[in-house]
């Protein structure tokens, strides 16, 4: 049962790459499918039969060569590359206990979504001063919920949007979702904090888990960033 809840590393505000992205989308269903009634209304109305636009992140070739007088830029591969070795820097540094952070923008949070074949075309993420938003249009097909199979669910959408909004000092265990919306219907943001049926555990658990995995202590979301910190000690 749990495998329908694996994150990848970081904590609530910078975790929306690979299969974090899969973590969220799983727990809103698990808990629509646990208190939001019939099938029918799990499969028409907060589900849907294709998926929303979304802007996908291309991911050229590592050897392609720019075109005369095209301007040579880092591709997502390599854009991820580097940011995922930003996030391996601060991990050690929170290991050893020194004092540091790591930002990110919506391009490095978006490089990584696109360079990872689970999740690329399914999210993207778009940060506008202070406030981050994540939209997603993931095909069931690609979630291991229980109910998926059981209920014919498989070619339905997942179609959603995630508001987060983080003043300076929120940490993994008070970050909240501002707004929460699933194939245009309106979903309470404190399901962070509500079991996961047939889990137990909550969302918020596993953002608590992988923010102590990297030593993120605490962080904000301003300037268009992901600001995240490790206190040093």
């Amino acid at each position: 049962m749990n495998t329908g809840v694996e994150p990848p590393p970081k904590r609530g505000m910078g975790c929306f790459g690979k299969g974090c992205l899969l973590l969220i989308a799983s727990g809103i269903l698990l808990v629509v499918g646990g208190i939001g009634g019939t099938y029918w209304s799990l499969r028409h109305v907060y589900l849907s039969d294709k998926p929303a636009p979304i802007s996908e992140t291309s991911v050229p070739s590592e050897t392609g060569a720019p075109t005369p007088g095209e301007t040579s830029m880092a591709t997502p591969s390599k854009k991820s590359a580097e940011v995922r070795e930003r996030l391996d820097t601060m991990k050690k540094a929170a290991r050893a206990h020194e004092q540091t952070g790591v930002e990110l923008t919506a391009a490095d949070i978006n490089a990584l979504i696109a360079a990872n074949r689970k999740s690329r075309g399914t999210a993207s993420v778009g940060i506008d001063g202070s406030v981050l938003q994540a939209q997603f249009a993931i095909p069931l097909e690609r979630l291991d919920v229980p109910f998926r199979n059981a209920f014919g669910l498989g070619d339905r959408y997942f179609n959603a949007t995630v508001t987060i909004t983080a003043p300076p000092g929120t940490n993994a265990s008070s970050v909240q979702l501002s707004e929460v919306t699933l194939n245009g219907h309106t979903i309470p943001a404190g399901l962070l904090d509500w079991g996961i049926p047939g889990v137990g555990k909550s969302l918020r658990t596993y953002v608590i888990k992988y923010a102590n995995q990297y030593g993120v202590t605490d962080g904000e979301i301003r300037d268009g960033k992901v600001i995240l910190h490790t206190s040093g000690h």
